[in-house]
């Protein structure tokens, strides 16, 4: 694990939502040099398939090479090695805490992290565990919604990626800039 954690991005079959967030914290956290490691992985995924071809046009669209991502099974030894479990919907949550039930305190869905980071208070170059900290004491001040699903835009257009891809991207600005070591 990097020196500043791990998180762990969860969807449904890992080929579209989970690994565009996967891939673009991941080169965001390059870019901004920061040292936390990204996977992601699926409740119902199989093991080594491709992304799909929408969400390789669209993440390769953006600059992100996605050609030789792999999908995986989510699995309790991935949930125990994450410092930070984030879902594309809120049945991806329950389904990794029905796995892992002590990961209740440290798994959000994306979107839901991106509202709680509006009003927590992460310290200033925080670790993954960290955040997972701040983003709990947050949760009892911003109740659940039902817009912190990001819907599957699998069987769907470029259009329906494109909203996933925007909401995704929005979340990761958001935790981007909370973990982002600011000199």
């Amino acid at each position: 694990m990097a020196a500043r954690g791990g998180i762990l991005v969860v969807c449904t079959a890992n080929r579209a939502r989970s690994p565009m967030a996967e891939l673009m914290l991941a080169a965001t956290f390059a870019h901004d040099r920061t040292d936390v490691e990204v996977r992601s992985a699926g409740t119902r995924a199989e093991e080594g398939e491709h992304v799909t071809r929408h969400t390789l046009q669209l993440l390769e669209g953006r600059g992100i090479e996605a050609a030789a991502f792999r999908s995986q099974p989510l699995t309790a030894e991935l949930v125990a090695w994450a410092d930070v479990v984030l879902c594309a919907e809120r049945a991806h949550r329950a389904d990794v805490v029905r796995l892992v039930p002590r990961a209740h305190r440290k798994t959000f869905t994306l979107a839901q992290s991106a509202r709680l980071l509006a009003v927590a208070d992460v310290p200033r170059g925080a670790s993954a565990a960290e955040l997972a900290d701040a983003l709990a004491s947050a949760r009892g001040v911003v109740p659940q919604s039902p817009d912190d699903d990001i819907a599957d835009p699998a069987g769907g257009t470029t259009t329906d990626y494109g909203r996933a891809a925007d909401r995704i991207a929005s979340a990761v600005r958001a935790l981007g800039e909370a973990l982002r070591v600011r000199g």
